[in-house]
């Protein structure tokens, strides 16, 4: 009888082309226990390399990505601070033209004030050259009351006159002083308010670079972790490879010593009848049911292997399904204790979509499987409604062994 052989060409799989599809088939589905395979287990060790690269990376580009949500915070931060300067600057230019039309008006006022100066020069030089007794000859020169009056009136008028160009010319100045002294105030503020925001745009344009340094060395990180991640699954790919191979030899070594042998122990991948061509201890195949342990997380089949081969019965590979439709084509309704219980596909992992699950029937209506890395105890009805969802649930002697 012949073993069925998965080799890399029938399922599709390349030396350049593993994906990681079939790194889950060969891994998680494959039932192929590392104990027997050691380039199988320095695969999965690759594997949990893989795996911690690939977390890391992601990691270090989740960083990445809040690093660059700084740059751009903080280049948004440096865009606002040169529109307020550039705000400011004019605001700068605006009051300095202020000032500068104030000093031209100052200037001007200057001049008509020096102008008022010269006249009042010359009027008192007049007054004086001619001196006091011309006021008196004004009077003394009025030749009717009406026009001794009206001289009086004129000279007090004059006097007035002069008295109110002067206060004019301080009031005008004053004024002109205290606004172009209000401007220069004002401009002084703008200039503070100018240096302080020069001040924050030079720290926040350091903080900007400084982030922007970071953002470049976290680059840096994630483009070294991506070639670490590459690397890997190209380890892990070789070595893949060279555990299917293992396991082959492993299969086609098998299959030449049990023809050599013939008799107990003969593996059969027939049609999915179950074909009766041993006997083996029940009592034996329970025991290491209840003491073998779990190989790990989706490896069923590893661990009824492992059961049958420290029972003593025989060493029978093979996927879930591959038993299912070698060795199971009973209804669980007839199960007897020791066969094994199978199913071809279940919906709970993608490994149990494509290989399905297995287990072995210990009597007493219980069912003991390794199901997420647990060897646990079901009852058999439990065990058949859960796991018949996608196909139905059969059972059968392993490798054709009837146990008692």
């Amino acid at each position: 009888m012949s073993l069925k052989h998965v080799l890399l060409s029938d399922a599709g799989i390349s030396p350049r082309a593993v994906t990681r599809r079939d790194a889950l088939r060969l891994f998680i589905g494959a039932g192929l226990c590392a104990t027997f395979f050691p380039a199988l287990a320095g695969a999965e060790t690759t594997q949990e390399k893989l795996d911690a690269a690939q977390l890391s990376y992601e990691q270090a580009q989740a960083e990445l990505e809040a690093i660059g949500e700084e740059v751009a915070a903080a280049a948004a931060q440096v865009a606002e601070t040169q529109s307020q300067v550039i705000e400011v600057s004019d605001q700068i230019s605006q009051k300095q033209a202020e000032i500068d039309a104030t000093q031209a008006e100052i200037d001007q006022r200057e001049a008509e004030i020096a102008d008022k100066q010269e006249t009042l020069g010359e009027r008192m030089s007049s007054a004086y050259k001619a001196g006091s007794g011309s006021v008196l000859d004004v009077l003394l020169s009025s030749a009717t009351l009406e026009e001794l009056t009206s001289n009086i009136y004129y000279l007090d008028k004059v006097s007035e006159s002069d008295r109110e160009m002067i206060d004019e010319v301080k009031t005008l100045k004053a004024e002109l002083e205290t606004k172009r002294a209000d401007l220069e105030t004002q401009k002084a503020d703008l200039e503070t308010q100018m240096s302080e925001l020069e001040a924050l745009q030079a720290q926040q344009q350091s903080e900007l670079d400084a982030v922007r340094t970071k953002q470049a060395e976290s680059q840096e990180l994630v483009d070294g972790l991506s070639a670490d991640v590459q690397a890997l699954v190209e380890q892990r790919d070789a070595e893949l490879l060279a555990a299917q191979q293992a396991a082959e030899e492993a299969r086609r070594q098998q299959e030449e010593q049990q023809q050599n042998q013939g008799g107990g122990g003969n593996t059969n991948w027939g049609s999915g009848n179950t074909v009766v061509s041993g006997s083996g201890s029940l009592s034996a195949v329970v025991a290491a049911a209840n003491s073998t342990p779990s190989p790990g997380s989706g490896l069923c089949a590893a661990w009824v292997t492992n059961v049958f081969r420290r029972a003593g019965v025989g060493t029978f590979y093979g996927n879930a399904d591959d038993m299912y439709y070698s060795w199971c084509g009973t209804d669980p309704s007839a199960a007897q204790a020791g066969m094994i219980v199978a199913t071809p596909s279940a919906p709970y992992s993608s490994a149990a979509v494509i290989y399905g699950h297995v287990g072995i029937y210990i009597g007493g209506g219980v069912v003991r499987h390794n199901q997420s890395g647990v060897v646990k105890n079901d009852s058999l009805s439990s065990w058949v409604s859960m796991y018949s969802v996608t196909a139905p649930v059969r059972c059968g002697w392993l490798g054709g062994v009837a146990l008692s």
